[in-house]
This record gives C-alpha cells, sequence and structure tokens, in this order.
C-alpha cells in the first residue's frame, strides 16, 4: 500500500501538493518527517534497532519517526510511528518540540518527551523494529562514536536537553 505525503515549501507551509513516498522531490519542494527521543525518570533515552531488511540504515540503533503522512502533523506523526514501531503510546500534551531543521528535501521536526515504558511490553514492527533498549547519555555517546547509533543532527540539543535535566535535579 502506498503512502501519500504532502508537499512543503521551505518555510514548512503545506503547497496543497502530495506525493507517494519514495517519489523524488523537485528542488524547493520538501517533506515533513518527525522524531521522537523518550527519556524515562533515569534520564536514560529508548532507543530502537532498525531492521536488517531497511534499505536506509540497516541493524542500526536510532531513536522513533518517520515520515508525516497527508493531513497529518508532525506531533502526530511522531505519536504513530511510535505506536506503529514499538506499541509505546505517548500524550500529545507531555511532547515538546525540540528542533525543526532542514537537510536536502527534509524538514525534520524533533521531539522530546519524558516518560517511562516497560521494554517487555513493547510491541515491535519487525518489519522496522528488531530490538529495543533504555540508554544512558554515555552509551548513547559511545554508540554514536562506535557508529552503532545514528549520528543525529539534534543530538546536541537531546544532549543539552538531558544535562540540563541532570542540572535541576541537583538544585
Amino acid at each position: 500500500m502506498s503512502e501519500l505525503c504532502d508537499i512543503y515549501n521551505i518555510k514548512g507551509n503545506k503547497t496543497e501538493k502530495v506525493f507517494e513516498r519514495g517519489d523524488a522531490l523537485k528542488d524547493g519542494q520538501f517533506q515533513l518527517v518527525t522524531d521522537i527521543w523518550i527519556i524515562n525518570n533515569n534520564l536514560q533515552i529508548l532507543i530502537q534497532k532498525r531492521s536488517k531488511n531497511k534499505k536506509i540504515s540497516p541493524n542500526i540503533w536510532a531513536t522513533h519517526g518517520g515520515c508525516v503522512a497527508t493531513n497529518e502533523t508532525s506531533v502526530n506523526g511522531c505519536i504513530r510511528e511510535s505506536y506503529e514501531e514499538i506499541g509505546i503510546v505517548l500524550k500529545i500534551k507531555d511532547i515538546e518540540l525540540l528542533i525543526r531543521s532542514t537537510n536536502d528535501n527534509l524538514i525534520m521536526d524533533s521531539y522530546i518527551v519524558m516518560q517511562e515504558f516497560n521494554i517487555s511490553s513493547a510491541v515491535l514492527q519487525i518489519e522496522e523494529v528488531s530490538d529495543i533498549k533504555w540508554v544512558s547519555l554515555n552509551e548513547l555517546e559511545d554508540m554514536v562514536k562506535n557508529k552503532y547509533f545514528f549520528n543525529y543532527l539534534e543530538l546536541p540539543y537531546v544532549i543539552k536537553f538531558i544535562n540540563t535535566q541532570k542540572s535541576n535535579r541537583q538544585l
């Protein structure tokens, strides 16, 4: 089944045109994608290992997210993707925008949420995800350094968020 996505301009506004996911976009056309960083009360990050059958970055650890579907907001897209991929239910009221960035023909909305999740209750979408686990910030940084984890452009913002949380707890 094909997945339809809205086409956006550089300012992040819908152009009223759609395309089928996987089709090439023209210059000046952008696709909205989203990801979410799930952090627990121990300031650990919930990560997932991409399926070995994925076209892009197979067997690489990553955060949760994907393409935003037609007539969907990016926050609703990250809620849907997280549920589809690992079975976690996220509440929109708890989700904060971390950063919006533009790279190539992508507009990336990155979100963060503080939420507990028992990984034993996860329901993995095997076409997308082969494993999940909680990691500390130090473990994540080592995984990035050793190329086991995808090196996201927003990672410095995630690090800053976690370090701010640590500082606030020490006050």
